[in-house]
């Protein structure tokens, strides 16, 4: 179960995309939205199917399906945030390793009225290997990138900027902490999976 954060980033070439999409469900009519880059996380074309929460959990793993949805049901019924690390399985029976944020928002009453949220596509970045192989990954030059693709979605869907935005949000606070990079993303990252994300950027300069 990638429940977990304390996994091992592998370098990559530069070039290497990190697919990634965004999702929000309307908790009273149930309808839920599903970016582009989230039907293409699940090996589906946009508008191949209707997007649904059970379809969404559908393609959870089996041995991570509960897990996940015991986050949902604890999100819906009190709102908050959580994130956690977990495998899907495609429409073409393709295991995929994906990270999670999801953002229950609730009305004064603390009715959940809006749940959304953001998947990234890190399968190609996560191993569990030995530590001698561990070692030797995190010496790369791009081992820290999908750590840091995850912050920059977190940023993304708390304060509603696109990439760009969302980089020079961790970068002024890399400056103003002079904290690396990737360290600043790590950091927030580990927020999310706490369900603190949002006091965390709130302490952002």
């Amino acid at each position: 179960m990638w429940s977990k954060l304390d996994t091992y980033l592998f370098p990559l070439p530069p070039t290497t995309k990190y697919p990634s999409g965004t999702f929000e469900l309307d908790v009273d009519s149930g309808q839920m939205r599903w970016s582009t880059g989230l039907f293409s996380i699940h090996g589906l074309g946009q508008g191949e199917v209707v997007p649904t929460l059970e379809l969404l959990l559908a393609h959870k793993h089996p041995q991570d399906r509960e897990p996940v949805r015991a986050l949902w049901s604890g999100l819906l019924e009190a709102g908050g945030q959580g994130a956690l690390l977990h495998r899907i399985i495609d429409a073409h029976g393709k295991e995929r390793r994906v990270f999670s944020a999801i953002f229950a928002l609730a009305d004064p009453s603390g009715h959940v009225q809006r749940v959304r949220g953001f998947m990234v596509d890190v399968t190609l970045s996560l191993r569990i290997e030995s530590e001698h192989a561990a070692s030797q990954a995190i010496e790369g030059v791009y081992a820290h990138k999908a750590v840091i693709e995850q912050a920059k979605g977190i940023v993304m869907t708390l304060q509603g900027v696109d990439p760009e935005g969302a980089f020079k949000v961790l970068a002024v606070q890399s400056q103003h902490t002079n904290a690396k990079l990737h360290v600043v993303a790590e950091e927030l990252v580990k927020a999310a999976a706490a369900g603190n994300a949002k006091d965390a950027l709130a302490k952002f300069r």
